[in-house]
């Protein structure tokens, strides 16, 4: 049976565009009516499961564990594993002029629908970079997120067309960096790097800034104590360097989309979620 985690919905969009929906889908089976034409773009990465890519122009590719699949409006097309097999994929849709300038100048292929994007880890981090955290809402946040999301699109397309071996060796040293010390400035130190030299490259390649990382490391540790029973909201937010246990429920409320207590709900109910 499927299960899909909403990460992100917007309900208004920037005038320039913007993701309407943004989803990780564990057992999936693709799409499953044939000629299914969208008016909008679609983009789906692959992490588990393989299976195939194809459309009315004739175009016909396989797809493994690690590609990226760029659907384009108005284009009749048909994705998925096997019959009777599945796979695990994030889905993002998202229009808006700004991306029909991108395929009307050719910076979207539509003749390169399938890409591979590896390592997997990395490209999770960078999508999970753009869809996690809060909702936009206002016009600005909106505006970011579809400049953030141009700038993920333009990585996709450069690394069918580069090595990127070099930029991700950057990546988990800056990540290694940052988990040993918890403090940017520190990290950026050891990389020996000005701190917004440091704090751009981090946000470019992975898609949110390296505060922002040091949060989701400190959130997952409460994640690990809040699965521990007994372990009371207090000691954690001593723990975790919070001044008392309403700052550390704000942040996990917003870092996580659930209150310490409806998470501690949540994994009882659910040990095996993802």
């Amino acid at each position: 049976m499927w299960e899909e985690k909403v990460y992100k919905q917007n309900l208004h969009l920037s005038p320039i565009g913007g993701i309407k929906i943004a989803c990780f889908l564990h057992n999936g089976v693709g799409v499953l009516t044939e000629q299914r034409v969208l008016p909008h773009f679609n983009l789906v990465y692959v992490t588990r499961g393989h299976g195939s890519y194809r459309d009315e122009r004739g175009v016909e590719l396989p797809v493994q564990a690690g590609d990226v699949i760029i659907v384009f409006p108005e284009i009749e097309h048909w994705y998925g594993p096997p019959p009777g097999e599945s796979w695990d994929e994030f889905y993002m849709v998202f229009e808006g002029p700004v991306f029909d300038l991108w395929r009307s100048s050719g910076c979207l292929d539509q003749d390169r629908p399938v890409v591979s994007l590896r390592p997997m880890d990395f490209w999770r981090d960078r999508i999970l970079g753009l869809i996690g955290g809060a909702r936009a809402q206002t016009e600005s946040e909106l505006m970011r997120e579809t400049v953030r999301l141009q700038e993920l699109l333009t990585d996709i397309v450069e690394a069918g067309e580069q090595d990127m071996v070099d930029d991700i060796a950057w990546l988990e040293q800056a990540k290694s960096a940052i988990a040993d010390s918890m403090d940017v400035r520190q990290a950026a130190g050891r990389m020996e790097q000005s701190y917004e030299g440091f704090r751009k490259r981090f946000r470019k390649l992975s898609g949110r800034s390296p505060g922002r990382y040091r949060t989701s490391l400190i959130m997952e540790r409460a994640c690990e104590m809040l699965g521990e029973p007994g372990v009371l909201l207090r000691d954690i937010s001593d723990e975790l360097g919070f001044c008392d246990e309403y700052h550390f429920s704000r942040q996990f409320s917003k870092t996580v989309g659930w209150s310490p207590s409806e998470y501690r709900t949540r994994i009882g109910r659910d040990p095996s979620r993802f």
